[in-house]
């Protein structure tokens, strides 16, 4: 019932997973959101043009970390040949578009931040420069409720493959899909 010992991949995969969650809470923790609730698109996206390097900065070290998850989550689907291959093999497929997604939308992030940048210094055009930044920000929004199933989705997958191979504990592919399942519900 152990893990592969000495197996470069696992120990990859597994400085996959703790590099990937430093970066997240890091690029989380640094990505200036607005401090007032607000259902206004002008008001909450300023901070990310008034803090245009940060917000760029922020975005690269998630997309980073989402990288780095995917590289823990190959050390999983490779380590699991029996009992729970298939669901271990399917949820890394859906890990590599969720990350393929997440790029895309974090990419978007980086654009939009610097989109805001130009409308908030517009003196003339500021129409204009609004109707990129509207844009770019629609695009990016429309992409995360698909990005956050998907990826989810990908985490039940791998909690399962895990619940059902000889590889991993129970418990801790229980973890994995006991906490997907309200994120995909949401």
């Amino acid at each position: 019932r152990s893990i592969l010992k000495r197996d470069t991949l696992q120990k990859v995969g597994s400085t996959g997973f703790i590099v990937g969650a430093i970066l997240l809470v890091i690029g989380n923790l640094l990505m200036p959101y607005t401090t007032n609730p607000t259902s206004n698109l002008q008001e909450m996206l300023t901070p990310l043009g008034e803090h245009e390097f940060r917000t760029e900065a922020a975005s690269l070290l998630i997309v980073f970390g989402i990288w780095a998850m995917m590289i823990g989550a190959t050390g999983i689907y490779h380590s699991i040949t029996a009992g729970g291959a298939v669901w271990a093999g399917l949820g890394f497929y859906f890990i590599f578009v969720g990350t393929a997604l997440w790029t895309v939308s974090l990419a978007l992030d980086i654009a939009t931040a610097s989109a805001v940048t130009n409308w908030l210094a517009a003196d003339n055009g500021k129409e204009a420069a609004w109707s990129v930044v509207a844009t770019l920000s629609a695009l990016g929004r429309g992409i995360i409720p698909m990005t956050w199933i998907v990826y989810w989705l990908a985490y039940a997958l791998l909690g399962i493959g895990m619940i059902h191979s000889a590889v991993y504990p129970r418990w801790l592919g229980s973890v994995g899909l006991i906490s997907s399942i309200p994120v995909i519900a949401v």
